[in-house]
């Protein structure tokens, strides 16, 4: 009666509520409620690439983070194969029914743990309808005694209400990440990238018309899309009014935002970009490179008689090079040449800091001296 008493409170425990790290602590503890063990992990995630960095571990009750190499993969660190594991509805193992211990103990999890002195391991697969969320499991040094048929059964009634926590709890982290992202912008179309600008890392990613796979989308082009950060990031400190927008395979830059020391991305520093793809070649594309750079001084507020000094181009000429590119791009005025070329701009950059006109522009007085 003892028993059934403390799996009820251990599966209570692990469908409550809450971050994401106080989650995996109640995991851990609910497992070692049910099967007594020294040691015990949980990594979970969609993306293969990332759930083996996405961990604790707690050994002699106290909590830390998987140790291995940057970019770990869960499937490496463990040693086993996702299709293989997902196919049957069994979730728990004692690890000597996976491999032999010493081939176990060349394994990245457990050769990096080997100092902890643990010599038996439970694995317990979170996986449920052909998708794996992660991977958990108990740990015993040698005098603890080895895990038993009985001890996999335990965590096996206790794995419904895991998986159905880690699936809750996954869902409710991409709501929030998703949630901090769209807050720096006005439309949700296209694809959104977080970055953490300082470790030069890809946190998040979505799309919601077509979604995000992490290891076709993000993983190969993770470098260019921090690039792109940093150089969309430059020219809005430069003040560009008509910046060239960096190139990803998923389409251009349209937008690009600081979003630091928010919790749900661990409150790193980090710049939201919003990319659309591009069916057809943008406007400022079919402008030659000085009707390019005059857009770009018209876009930025100054007068005729500025554009024409700082262009080296006489105000006649400027005149001409403005009729060929309002055609060019079927526009009437210079309101109208802004609305057709600057990209959507993040709403936490007002539209009056980022089009403001220098304090000689004719658009103070509303007098466009070149329509």
């Amino acid at each position: 009666m003892e028993e059934l008493g403390a799996l009820d409170i251990a599966r209570l425990s692990v469908v409550q509520h809450g971050t994401r790290s106080s989650f995996r602590r109640r995991v851990m503890d609910a497992m070692r409620q049910v099967v007594p063990a020294s040691g015990a992990f949980i990594c979970f995630g969609t993306e293969d690439g990332r759930a083996y960095a996405d961990s604790s571990r707690l050994v002699d009750g106290v909590l830390g983070s998987l140790k291995g190499p940057e970019g770990t993969r869960l499937t490496q660190a463990f040693g086993f194969e996702t299709k293989s594991v997902v196919e049957t509805t069994r979730r728990v193992y004692v690890a000597g029914e996976l491999y032999p211990d010493a081939e176990r103990m060349r394994l990245t999890y457990f050769e990096a743990h080997a100092a902890d002195g643990m010599k038996h391991a439970l694995l317990f697969f979170l996986h449920e309808g052909g998708v794996l969320f992660g991977l958990a499991g108990l740990e015993r040094r040698e005098a603890e005694g080895e895990f038993t048929a009985e001890d996999v059964q335990k965590i096996e009634s206790l794995g419904p209400f895991v998986v159905a926590g880690v699936r809750t709890q996954l869902a409710y982290d991409e709501l929030s990440r998703e949630a901090a992202a769209l807050r720096a912008f006005s439309k949700v179309s296209g694809t959104l990238f977080v970055v953490d600008r300082e470790r030069r890392k890809v946190l998040w990613a979505a799309n919601r018309e077509r979604g995000v796979d992490w290891e076709v989308d993000v993983a190969p082009i993770a470098d260019h899309i921090v690039d792109a950060a940093e150089q969309s990031l430059a020219a809005r400190a430069k003040g560009d009014a008509l910046p060239t927008p960096p190139r990803l395979p998923s389409g251009a830059v349209v937008g690009v935002a600081k979003i630091d020391g928010d919790p749900v991305f661990g409150s790193a520093k980090c710049a939201v970009l919003r990319v659309e793809h591009q069916d057809k070649p943008q406007p400022i594309d079919g402008l030659s490179k000085r009707e390019r750079e005059i857009a770009k001084l018209l876009v930025a507020g100054y007068s005729g008689v500025n554009v024409a000094a700082i262009s080296g181009l006489s105000e006649n000429t400027v005149r001409t090079y403005v009729r060929r590119l309002y055609q060019k791009l079927g526009v009437a005025n210079r309101a109208d040449l802004v609305r057709k070329l600057m990209s959507p701009e993040p709403r936490s950059a007002a539209p009056s800091s980022i089009l403001a006109p220098p304090p000689d522009s004719s658009l103070v007085d509303g007098d466009d001296t070149l329509d």
